[in-house]
């Protein structure tokens, strides 16, 4: 009498109804992929996301500040005109008596340690870039599993609805003869338009999801999207294996670097306690023995620190290493301790999951066959039937939310180890 089929996964997910075929051949036209995967997701939004470009800049700063670390001091070119010579031979008028030159020479070391903070910063930068890429496809995973979530779910609404439909149409006759009660004319009535507020509620949640998951891709409402559906997790690798390269977590790596840096400009400040000697050459004309002559000279000035200016630098110096170890073992901490949660969790929601279906999603879907069955052959009544409908998709929905929370929460995982996405997606 009533008819339960296997939900069958939706593959195709679009925001009208009829998509134009103009459409579909400007899809093909652009190289936008037909059918939208996690992995593709994440490339496309790695390509178009403003946080890469932001990122990118940061980096290309630190390498022009890089070249600019080693640069010498630029020198200094002098000249000089007076009246000297001419009042001198009685001939007057001004005369050219000085060419000057001198250059600061950095011999303290100074230009290899701000070169040292230069490429720790560098590399620092790098390594934030790489984190931003893991929040990028966190934030990716969040979107796209939820609309592959709320797609289910509207597929699984639409279904409710049907037969819900079903169910009034099959009693028609019982009430044309007199033989339904009210109660039971009720309760139906009720479960139809629960169906039906199940279905409005589904339609705007995909709505919401859809359009979350187009504008954080760039895509246009024109373009027809085909997902892959929503699957279990099968497995969860031990936990050493997260932990292993914990280390070479981007976070980690720019908070050491950010060490290395603070590290290089305490050296920097104790180097510049002694400015760099000048180093200056010159050609002078002067009138000596009664005639005009021309002489070169070469000297050198150093300036002495009888009073340390720099004492106030050097311990702000001491204090920022001091500052960026403490910042990194705190943050050891956190992520240490996160990553276990979230690995407790993950477990926790794959074992709940598996663990659901057996146990109650399709024990309900049995229910719901077999009190069919006993249904059309008059062996329960109806509120039987309804309970038994009911049961089984609520468990269903039950079921794919679990299913969306452990892959949630896996991309959690993955960014709290430091480690990309799809290094272990699992998808079919």
């Amino acid at each position: 009498m009533f008819s339960l089929a296997q939900p069958q996964p939706r593959f195709v997910l679009v925001a009208i109804l009829l998509l134009p075929i103009t459409a579909l051949a400007q899809q093909e036209e652009s190289g936008l992929p037909s059918l939208w995967t996690l992995e593709n997701s994440i490339e496309r939004v790695l390509d178009i996301a403003p946080e890469i470009k932001t990122a990118e800049a940061k980096v290309n700063a630190r390498q022009g500040a890089l070249r600019q670390a080693g640069a010498w001091p630029n020198p200094t070119f002098s000249v000089q005109n007076d009246e000297k010579l001419g009042i001198e031979d009685g001939s007057g008028g001004n005369d050219i008596t000085q060419y000057g030159f001198s250059q600061p020479l950095p011999l303290s070391g100074r230009l290899s340690y701000q070169k040292a903070i230069a490429n720790e910063a560098l590399q620092g930068a790098k390594a934030e870039r790489r984190y931003q890429h893991l929040v990028l496809e966190q934030q990716t995973v969040m979107r796209f599993r939820q609309l592959q979530l709320t797609t289910a779910n509207l597929e699984l609404a639409e279904q409710r609805l049907k037969l819900a439909d079903e169910l009034q149409a099959a009693t028609l006759r019982r009430e044309q003869a007199g033989e339904l009660s009210k109660l039971e004319r009720l309760r139906l009535d009720l479960v139809r338009e629960e169906a039906q507020q199940i279905l409005d509620k589904a339609e705007g949640e995909y709505s919401e999801a859809l359009s979350q998951y187009r504008a954080y891709l760039g895509l246009p409402p024109a373009v027809n999207l085909t997902l892959t559906p929503l699957s279990p997790v099968e497995s969860v690798p031990p936990l050493a294996s997260f932990e292993m390269n914990l280390a070479d977590h981007p976070l980690f790596v720019a908070a050491q670097h950010r060490i290395s840096a603070a590290q290089s400009n305490v050296k920097l400040a104790q180097a510049s306690r002694w400015p760099d000697p000048v180093l200056s050459v010159f050609q002078e004309e002067d009138f000596l023995a009664e005639r005009r002559q021309e002489f070169i000279g070469i000297g050198l000035s150093i300036t002495v620190p009888l009073w340390d200016r720099k004492s106030g630098q050097r311990s702000q110096s001491l204090a920022e290493v001091s500052e960026a170890q403490s910042a990194l073992y705190s943050l050891q901490r956190d992520i240490t301790s996160r990553v276990k949660q979230s690995y407790l969790h993950l477990n926790h929601l794959v074992q709940q999951g598996a663990h659901y279906r057996i146990k109650v999603f399709e024990p309900a879907r049995q229910v719901l066959d077999l009190t069919n069955k006993a249904y059309v052959s008059g062996e329960v009544k109806i509120l039987s039937l309804i309970d038994a409908n009911s049961t089984y998709f609520n468990a269903r929905t039950r079921y794919l939310e679990l299913l969306q929370l452990a892959w949630v929460e896996m991309a959690e995982l993955q960014l709290a180890v430091g480690r990309s996405t799809l290094n272990t997606e699992q998808e079919k």
